[in-house]
């Protein structure tokens, strides 16, 4: 099941920190090259605290190249570890080959 909100941000300090400090699941991604507005995930994540983790990976990216991210609300900490587990699996992101 991908990503149920699509909207897309720029992974830059700006729009990091206007996020709100809820929890849930992202997915860090670069454009496909000759597919325009199509992304690539390169890292999915989950957090109790989206500015929060965000900005960390501002600072310290589990990937090179990282120009935006998706971020979807999930309050409840199980539905959080199942979807990310889902989105990890369909999209298998090398970030998190990487960090394995």
């Amino acid at each position: 099941m991908p990503f149920r909100d699509t909207t897309l941000y720029a992974f830059d300090k700006k729009t990091v920190d206007t996020l709100r400090e809820v929890g849930g699941v992202y997915g860090l991604a670069c454009p496909q090259v000759g597919r325009a507005n199509w992304y690539t995930i390169l890292y999915v994540g989950k957090t109790g605290n989206f500015r929060e983790r965000l900005q960390y990976w501002l600072n310290n990216p589990p990937v090179a190249g990282i120009t935006h991210f998706f971020a979807e609300v999930i309050t409840n900490v199980a539905e959080r570890t199942t979807h990310e587990a889902n989105l990890i699996a369909e999209f298998k992101p090398v970030g998190n080959t990487v960090l394995k």
